[in-house]
């Protein structure tokens, strides 16, 4: 039993590994919108012989075309459109710029089996195995490059229900282009490698450097940030000043959204070009009415400010900014239920959006009314506030009389005369002088005598 199965398990491991290594490479720029490409091992060694195709793409498409090149204008395309009984034609054509492709008869296309109208008739797919698809007038392509150039294009509308490969077809609704790193799309034999797979999955595969990103990435990426921004931050960062009343913490947290909504308005905008959304469609220009609104938020808030700061109050300048920005944010919110319509979205995603916005909008103008009501309570009762008049008998008991200080007595002038005349007789001393009555004796600073001696005396030689 144990040998069995092992050799079962080295078998499927085996065939997984084969599988594998055989899976084409595929790009899908729109949901449900695909294209594969297979490259025998053979035509890529010789780099020329056959490889395979597959478009994919609903029904409700008129057309769809998928093709080698970097632009219209000298590309290799092959358009599918419905036959009208229940297969699709493959029409191989070549780009000539802003007109419609035409009919190449020179290109080697066979039709596979596989192809046809599939999933009760709601998908259309297309096997195509093409001989010379290496080259074609115009250009050329190696079938062992890691980074060949494809485009591609779409139209929504009626069914064509057409064999004629030279059907005239509208211009297109979308279009798209990548790099596919051929390396990876190797297929090991020369027959239909799109026949027992996976027909459904949306999966990039190969895709190779430098190629654009998903559009459906873009568009996903979108309407998360747009709606994050619009049914949480905003709201959010509204709250808080009438809550926490902390005017930098409320300006900090808007404009951060304020930044993430041109950040989300700029892949809208990328992917909108992307697969060549009409910009008549209500959501885009409804949209681009509320961003280029909501530019005027920030100047209004700053005047609100400047006003409060000088007023201490809400003046007609912080109504229009706080009611300017709550008509956007509702806008906002339903021009989000907008974008969920045009992106096809399903029904349980809209639901759980619709809940969400509903939840949050009403927490949101709950705790405005509240805050609203009791900043406009305090602010009431503030200029209601008559302070009591101040009167003199006020400071009786909380202060000590005032008693001037008695004046000083003056000096006693009974003795002054008395005084005077003690001091008038009052002997003058004068330093050196005796107390009697003699003369003083005054000393000879200059004794004659005794110089006229010293002259007398004999000279010594």
């Amino acid at each position: 039993m144990i040998i069995p199965y092992l050799a079962s398990v080295a078998l499927s491991a085996i065939a997984y590994s084969t599988l594998a290594s055989a899976e084409t490479v595929q790009y899908c720029p729109v949901e449900d919108i695909c294209f594969q490409v297979g490259v025998p091992e053979a035509s890529a060694s010789a780099d020329g012989g056959n490889i395979y195709l597959q478009l994919r793409a609903p029904a409700s498409y008129e057309w769809v075309s998928f093709g080698t090149g970097t632009a219209m204008a000298g590309s290799n395309l092959f358009i599918m459109y419905t036959d009208g009984s229940g297969n699709v034609t493959v029409s191989a054509r070549a780009g000539t710029g802003h007109t419609m492709p035409e009919y190449n008869s020179m290109i080697q296309l066979e039709l596979l089996d596989g192809s046809g109208l599939t999933n009760n008739d709601e998908t259309m797919i297309a096997n195509v195995r093409c001989g010379n698809c290496g080259s074609w007038p115009g250009g050329s392509m190696s079938l062992a490059s890691s980074a060949t150039q494809w485009i591609a294009g779409w139209k929504q509308g009626a069914a064509i229900d057409s064999t004629d490969p030279d059907a005239g077809i509208g211009f297109h609704d979308g279009h798209d282009g990548w790099t596919f790193d051929l390396t990876q799309g190797a297929v090991t034999d020369d027959t239909n490698p799109f026949l027992g797979v996976e027909q459904f999955d949306n999966n990039n595969r190969g895709v190779g450097a430098g190629s654009f990103a998903d559009p459906g990435t873009l568009i996903l990426g979108h309407g998360v940030i747009m709606a994050v921004v619009m049914v949480g931050l905003y709201p959010i960062g509204s709250s808080l000043m009438p809550l926490l009343g902390n005017w930098v913490l409320h300006a900090s947290w808007q404009f951060v959204a304020f930044l993430l909504m041109w950040a989300g308005f700029g892949l809208g905008i990328v992917a909108s070009q992307r697969i060549q959304l009409d910009i008549n469609s209500t959501h885009t220009l409804f949209g681009t009415v509320i961003v280029c609104l909501m530019a005027v938020q920030p100047v209004l808030g700053w005047l609100h400010h400047r006003y409060f700061l000088k007023n201490q109050s809400r003046g007609l300048i912080s109504h229009a900014h706080i009611w300017y920005g709550r008509a956007l944010l509702i806008m906002g919110v339903v021009n989000g239920g907008l974008g969920l319509q045009l992106a096809d979205s399903s029904r349980t995603f809209v639901l759980a959006y619709s809940i969400l916005a509903g939840v949050i909008f009403a927490v949101y103008i709950a705790a405005s009314i509240f805050a609203d009501f009791v900043q406009e309570l305090y602010l009431k009762e503030l200029k209601a506030y008559k302070p009591t008049p101040i009167k003199d008998s006020d400071a009786a008991g909380q202060v000590q009389t005032f008693s001037a200080p008695k004046a000083p007595k003056s000096p006693e002038e009974a003795d002054l005369a008395s005084s005077l005349k003690e001091y008038e007789s009052m002997a003058v001393e004068v330093e050196g002088q005796s107390n009697s009555s003699e003369p003083a004796v005054l000393e000879d600073w200059c004794p004659l005598d005794e110089v006229l001696a010293d002259d007398d005396e004999p000279k010594h030689h």
